[in-house]
């Protein structure tokens, strides 16, 4: 892998990483907002609130940013070349074998 393949593959990384913590934080508030199962209102009603919504908020980041992410790496083209790497490696194709079946 080239230096240049290397570093667009970790602009991608970080870029959907961003984004997906940035919609999981925008998921977060908008729990708070409408007060799902009375979120907001514990939290409002707590002596320490900043906690918990650095813990709501922080979860909800890493959890859709590492979500985000992995749909990106799985979504990438054959980064690879179809070259066999040897044992384990290479393209694989299905070969029919005949089985015989009995009857008990």
């Amino acid at each position: 892998m080239t230096k240049r393949a290397e570093q667009d593959l970790i602009r991608i990384l970080l870029w959907n990483a961003f984004a997906g913590a940035m919609l999981g934080v925008l998921f977060a508030a908008f729990l708070v907002y409408w007060d799902v199962a009375a979120i907001g209102t514990l939290i409002a009603r707590s002596d320490q609130p900043a906690p918990a919504l650095l813990l709501l908020f922080g979860g909800f980041a890493v959890t859709f940013g590492s979500a985000v992410c992995g749909t990106a790496i799985m979504g990438l083209s054959d980064v690879s070349d179809d070259r066999d790497d040897g044992p384990g490696g290479g393209r694989r194709e299905l070969i029919p074998i005949r089985v015989r079946a009995r009857r008990d």
